[in-house]
């Protein structure tokens, strides 16, 4: 059995799990049962047998993905085999596919000690997997890519994580998660208390109105005015593109106020003024908007209903003059890159 991590059970939201905090023991004697080898699930794979943990792959007879993970010196089963083998079964399925495969493969097949993990709360907060009562059931979120999980434990260090457990878990669940976060490098910078529904919902958000839609669609619409406006598109790809990453970098690194410190008086100035003047009360409220409908399960319901119209939305964004300007500086600026 692994140590008592936490002072509070359940701990409170905002309670903070450091590496020196946590150790294996909940883990001991375990097999992992890792369902899907995708970016994520080949990450928590190296890292959880890197730190000395039993590993087993589930995928689908015949799958690329079971093929990789065999390259990697992994035993491959089914879904079915791999979930009934495992102690802890972490499913790490795309979002579209959890409740399909849960329910034909998972459920049958788990054992009644068995514990489920999650790297993402979207399958609880919007009950597309409902465990059965008193089951352990944890979520173990990075804060960072597969890749970049992988590649900073196997250096030696990791990322921040969230850590969750559902309310009828048995309290010992907690240590459980944590043991998981340390085995896969989730706990540098912090292993931080939420829940299934807060981490889910606030990934959504982020993705939706910065990081993956919001930001895009600045860069498209700066990059569209000045090519308008006469400017040439590599110049305007420069600079509606290809500097944001100078002004992340220094936000990653030094917060916003050091950010200001670091740039020029112009581009502090301008920023300052300007930028409030772009992000208005409009836009405030077309954010609290689709908070909204993320929280109310409108968001979930239209994805599971649409996702497999992704790949015909971002075709068609491919073909945008951002994109095609894209194509045509990014060889010269990483030539020994493949940009798809």
């Amino acid at each position: 059995m692994g140590k008592k991590i936490f002072k509070q059970y359940p701990p409170p939201a905002g309670t903070v799990v450091e590496p020196g905090e946590a150790d294996l023991g909940s883990l001991d004697g375990k097999l992992v049962a890792v369902i899907g080898y995708g970016t994520m699930g080949r990450a928590h794979a190296l890292n959880l047998r890197r730190s000395g943990v039993e590993v087993v792959i589930g995928a689908r007879p015949g799958a690329e993905s079971g093929n990789k993970a065999r390259g990697k010196g992994f035993d491959v089963l089914s879904v079915g085999e791999a979930v009934a083998a495992g102690d802890v079964v972490m499913l790490m399925l795309p979002d579209e596919s959890m409740a399909t495969v849960y329910a034909r493969d998972v459920a049958p097949n788990l054992k009644s000690t068995a514990a489920m993990g999650f790297a993402h709360g979207f399958a609880i907060a919007f009950d597309q997997v409902l465990p059965d009562p008193g089951r352990p059931v944890f979520l173990v979120a990075p804060k960072g890519q597969g890749d970049m999980l992988a590649e900073a434990h196997a250096a030696g260090s990791g990322v921040p994580g969230l850590l969750a457990v559902t309310e009828d878990s048995p309290v010992e669940t907690w240590d459980l998660a944590a043991s998981y976060a340390l085995a896969v490098g989730c706990l540098v910078g912090g292993g931080f208390v939420t829940t299934f529904r807060a981490e889910c919902v606030s990934d959504q958000f982020g993705e939706q109105v910065v990081l993956c839609g919001g930001v895009i669609e600045l860069l498209k619409s700066a990059f569209d005015i000045m090519v308008a406006a006469g400017y040439d598109e590599t110049n305007a790809y420069f600079e509606c593109v290809h500097e944001l990453k100078l002004i992340t970098d220094l936000l990653h690194r030094h917060g916003i106020d050091g950010m200001r410190d670091r740039i020029s008086g112009t581009a502090a100035y301008g920023g300052l003024t300007r930028g409030p003047r772009l992000i208005d009360d409009r836009v405030r409220e077309n954010m609290k908007r689709i908070l909204s409908e993320i929280e109310a399960g409108e968001f979930a319901e239209e994805f599971l209903r649409n996702h497999p119209e992704t790949e015909n939305l971002a075709r068609t964004e491919a073909e945008s003059p951002l994109a095609r300007t894209g194509r045509k500086v990014l060889p010269r600026l990483h030539p020994d890159e493949t940009t798809d």
